[in-house]
């Protein structure tokens, strides 16, 4: 079986989505649509990953990922941050703001994303299955 995975991005559809995906490739899945969401999610829950939109109204991803690296109880929780922005200087900025990796929203690449999980969590399937 595979892990439990957050995911939090402002779009709905985006969320239900890699919610989907996420269960066809064994994991649960969760998903919230803000930072503010997210972070009362993640005070109560444990996932094994956070899927973590850049770019939200409000609390957006960057900071989430700076309160969950800050407190004690997440700093360890993989984060794979996911935006539509591909520059690779961005990229490696999230990464040296504590970010485990970074997808690129609309590459719609999900082999590429269920290798990124696979680095973290055990994946239950394939997409070719």
């Amino acid at each position: 079986m595979g892990g439990s995975i957050l995911i939090v991005d402002d779009d709905p559809g985006t969320c239900r989505l890699l919610a989907l995906l996420m269960r066809h490739l064994g994991h649960q899945a969760a998903f919230v649509e803000s930072g503010g969401k997210a972070l009362e999610y993640l005070s109560n829950h444990r996932p094994d990953l956070m899927i973590l939109d850049v770019m939200m109204p409000g609390i957006d991803g960057l900071e989430v990922l700076r309160r969950v690296r800050a407190d004690p109880d997440t700093v360890d929780l993989p984060v794979i941050m996911f935006s539509a922005m591909s520059d690779p200087q961005f990229c490696q900025s999230l990464r040296d703001r504590g970010a485990n990796d970074y997808w690129v929203k609309a590459s719609l690449d999900f082999r590429s994303l269920e290798q990124r999980l696979a680095a973290f969590i055990p994946t239950a399937r394939r997409l070719d299955n």
